[in-house]
């Protein structure tokens, strides 16, 4: 079992945190985010998911992912954190974040279905940009998958565990 968490941006406390399916309120909720996740593209998403803060219920992300036979992995589909947290909206309205770590939640979630499912943490997704490319290669050890789209990343066995082994409720992370 995962002891997930995110941190508070102002005084870097841990925030503890849990992910549940995802409810027509929760995609109701992202009228003002990057992106509105009632849109037709987006309730056909498979495997919705929401990060919740555990003390309020307050919406701090939601992923989609699906179970990927063929690949024996878990490809994350798409992942956005709430406005109040999401750089990229932040950015151009100089805002600052409330929440850090809610992306690294929710592939250490994902890591652990993958896990589950008999995967071995295995993860594949898609970097949205050349910032995200190289972030998710840093922070979470994703690599490249080929040439054709460098975009398209996998997160492999041992870099799944060093993203899970953070939230393991035995460890002090």
């Amino acid at each position: 079992m995962l002891g997930l968490f995110v941190l508070d941006a102002a005084s870097g406390g841990k925030i503890p945190a849990f992910v549940r399916p995802a409810n027509q309120s929760d995609l109701a909720a992202t009228q003002d985010w990057q992106s509105n996740w009632t849109s037709p593209f987006a309730v056909g998403l498979p495997n919705k998911v929401a990060l919740c803060r555990t003390e309020t219920n307050e919406l701090l992300g939601l992923m989609s992912y699906e179970l990927d036979q063929g690949s024996l992995a878990v490809e994350i589909i798409y992942l956005e954190s709430a406005r109040h947290s999401n750089a990229n909206l932040l950015h151009t309205e100089g805002g600052q974040k409330r929440y850090i770590g809610i992306a690294k939640v929710l592939f250490a979630y994902a890591a652990q279905v993958s896990l589950e499912m008999g995967f071995d943490g295995v993860l594949v997704f898609r970097a949205k940009t050349s910032d995200l490319l190289e972030y998710y290669q840093q922070e979470f050890g994703a690599r490249q998958v080929g040439a054709y789209d460098p975009f398209r990343l996998v997160i492999w066995e041992d870099a799944a565990e060093r993203l899970i082994s953070g939230y393991r409720r035995d460890t002090d992370v």
